[in-house]
């Protein structure tokens, strides 16, 4: 692909994330009830990971597109084939947690209440941040030194990225799943006697396509980067520059779908969204409409001096 191309395609993608991560955790810190939800550090975790990846590869690429040319120093190798691949793997543990949550809230619902506190969470939101660290403590000792200290990244690093990878992807690919089967057994088994039941199978209906629909997106546009790795690092073959940004760039778009599709999935953060957006555009209104009626009697105060400074006695007569 072209040099000034892909760049500008990479920070176009970042800023929109970036402002979905913005949103996210403002609404979550704006709302109670959202502030409250057990799942609260799961979301948070999400968007912090989301929002640090999305503004490293936004300097990144603008940098890369003043100059076209990418100057291979120790930082940029720390930054770029570590720092992100661990923010990648931190963003695809929480997506699985999010994924596991749902899974035990819609399948088994009094396991949900034992097993999911708070609490539980925070050290899960932990664990999702430390694991990670095994993608420079395995190359480490397997290769005896860190990756990228003598600026080369070992097989052994790519290994650990796409274990890492695919167990998280896997096991939200298996939570959604059996969240989709579930329901499809349960619609399955009511009858089409009332409008209560109708309702009841159109609702699982929703949810067993909104579980595909994630399966899909993981098998469209996540799981081609991996491939993509393995080609290339692992075999040691060669693939195209167009093959390579392709599947990068559908990597980043499912990236950018994180937050719509994992976070934004439960009905009171849609509702908060829009009761802050009408906040927003009333106060607005009314500013606009306090600042026109200011001016209209503004005007009016304007005209009655100019009819009190004229005289009201009538014209003077001339007689002939």
């Amino acid at each position: 692909m072209n040099c000034p191309l892909v760049p500008a395609l990479y920070m176009t993608l970042s800023l929109l994330t970036m402002a979905e991560c913005v949103l996210t955790i403002s609404i979550y810190i704006l709302e109670r009830r959202l502030r409250k939800r057990t799942t609260s550090p799961f979301v948070y975790s999400l968007a912090v990971s989301i929002a640090l990846l999305s503004a490293i590869s936004f300097i990144f690429n603008a940098k890369l597109l003043y100059s076209c040319r990418n100057k291979r120093t120790i930082e940029w190798c720390v930054v770029l084939s570590i720092f992100l691949r661990y923010l990648h793997v931190v963003s695809c543990f929480c997506v699985t947690c999010l994924a596991l949550y749902r899974y035990l809230y819609l399948c088994w619902p009094l396991h949900y209440l034992m097993l999911v506190t708070k609490r539980r969470c925070c050290y899960v939101t932990i664990a999702c941040w430390t694991l990670p660290i095994a993608l420079v403590a395995v190359p480490s000792a397997i290769d005896g030194q860190a990756p990228c200290a003598d600026m080369r990244v070992a097989v052994s690093f790519y290994a650990t990225y796409i274990a890492l990878y695919i167990s998280g992807a896997l096991a939200t690919f298996v939570a959604y799943l059996l969240v989709a089967l579930e329901f499809r057994r349960k619609r399955h088994a009511l009858a089409l006697g009332s409008d209560v039941v109708r309702s009841d199978r159109l609702v699982k209906g929703r949810t067993e396509r909104s579980a595909l629909a994630v399966l899909a997106l993981y098998a469209v546009l996540s799981l081609p980067h991996i491939i993509m790795l393995v080609v290339t690092r692992m075999s040691n073959s060669r693939a195209s520059a167009v093959n390579l940004d392709s599947a990068s760039l559908l990597n980043r778009v499912h990236l950018l779908l994180f937050l719509p599709f994992y976070a934004w999935a439960n009905k009171l953060f849609r509702t908060a969204l829009i009761s802050r957006a009408r906040k927003m555009y009333c106060r607005k209104y009314d500013a606009d409409s306090l600042r026109l009626q200011k001016e209209g009697m503004n005007r009016m105060i304007v005209v009655r001096g100019k009819l009190s400074g004229m005289s009201l006695s009538p014209p003077c007569i001339r007689v002939v």
